[in-house]
């Protein structure tokens, strides 16, 4: 994951440094949606060592201003 973002850096570090910038916020996101009301949220290790089979498919819906997200598994 992230070999888009890398291979986009040499030709394109603008987009890069959103795309970046835009999974920090992501992340912040679905952590305050997941986490306890102490803002706490607690993965193992393997869980997420257990993500090499999935994809995140995203897209925008610019008029309602709305994220889709999709996880899918990969072929």
């Amino acid at each position: 994951m992230g070999a888009g973002i890398d291979a986009a850096r040499e030709f394109a570090p603008e987009h890069a440094a959103v795309l970046d910038n835009f999974k920090d916020q992501l992340l912040i996101v679905l952590i305050k949606r997941l986490a306890d009301k102490n803002g706490r949220l607690d993965l193992p290790c393997a869980e997420i060592d257990d993500t090499a089979r999935d994809l995140l498919a995203f897209s925008v819906d610019h008029d309602a201003r709305i994220f889709h997200f999709e996880l899918r598994k990969k072929s």
